[in-house]
């Protein structure tokens, strides 16, 4: 799987992938360029450029780059320094242009969309914080993502920043059929959202290039289903998923007085 963001090295210029799409053969397809053991050593070199810790917000120098290919042009390894000058360079542009397409603010390392709604202003991460399971049962409230966000050090930043200015999460836990046994949860400074918020502010939320984890089960232990939770997809579809799976993303939000 390629990462973000990647692209191809030519012997003169870079290409990078297009928003959404960072398969470096369906890229090497749209430029007409077969992607093959000859091209490889001959013509292109696929790279990529990982942020560091998952975050496009943190200094581009960090960003761990990647040769993915086991063979490189001859004129690559006379100078891949100044090749992967290059590369970043580029990604550099891109997210310069990323950035200000997407209106993200800068708060606490992180990017964040604003969403101002009455008297309040909702900040949802422009991206993922971590990968992780979502819990031992599907009940948001006593999940590992939420242990893990009321100790981590993210929310102590928000803390020292804003003060008194955050306003405290209630959280809906209803299942999507309806049912209200697992409650709420009340008075975190940051969670990850439910599916009423993604109903209300969606269509404001840009989409990611990873699926992340919603705090809403699909059903609950009085319908004996105590493992499925809603998640979106990376083209903004909604679907469920075990809770003991790994992979997910934890993408959250906290709210601010405005």
């Amino acid at each position: 799987m390629c990462n973000f963001k990647s692209g191809i090295i030519f012997k003169n210029r870079v290409v990078l992938a297009p928003e959404g799409n960072e398969s470096h053969s369906d890229l090497l397809d749209e430029l007409g360029i077969k992607d093959n053991h000859m091209n490889a050593t001959k013509t292109f070199v696929r790279a990529e450029l990982i942020p560091k810790e998952r975050n496009k917000y943190s200094d581009i120098c960090e960003w761990n780059y990647k040769v993915d290919q086991d063979i490189v042009p001859d004129w690559y390894e006379k100078d891949p320094g100044r090749y992967e000058q290059d590369f970043r360079d580029s990604v550099k542009d891109y997210m310069k242009d990323y950035i200000k397409k997407r209106n993200s603010s800068f708060v606490c390392g992180y990017g964040w969309t604003k969403i101002k709604e009455d008297d309040c202003t909702y900040y949802f991460m422009d991206g993922i914080l971590e990968n992780s399971k979502f819990g031992e049962t599907n009940n948001y409230a006593d999940s590992y993502i939420r242990q893990e966000l009321n100790e981590s050090v993210l929310v102590e930043r928000l803390k020292e920043k804003f003060g008194d200015k955050l306003i405290p999460i209630s959280l809906d836990l209803t299942s999507m059929d309806g049912f209200k046994d697992y409650g709420k949860v009340e008075g975190d400074f940051l969670a990850i959202p439910n599916i009423q918020l993604l109903m209300k502010f969606g269509d404001q939320l840009p989409l990611i290039d990873e699926w992340y984890w919603l705090a809403t089960p699909n059903q609950t232990q009085a319908r004996n289903d105590a493992s499925y939770v809603q998640y979106v997809g990376t083209d903004g579809g909604v679907d469920c998923n075990d809770c003991s799976w790994g992979d997910g993303g934890v993408r959250p939000f906290f709210i601010l007085k405005s």
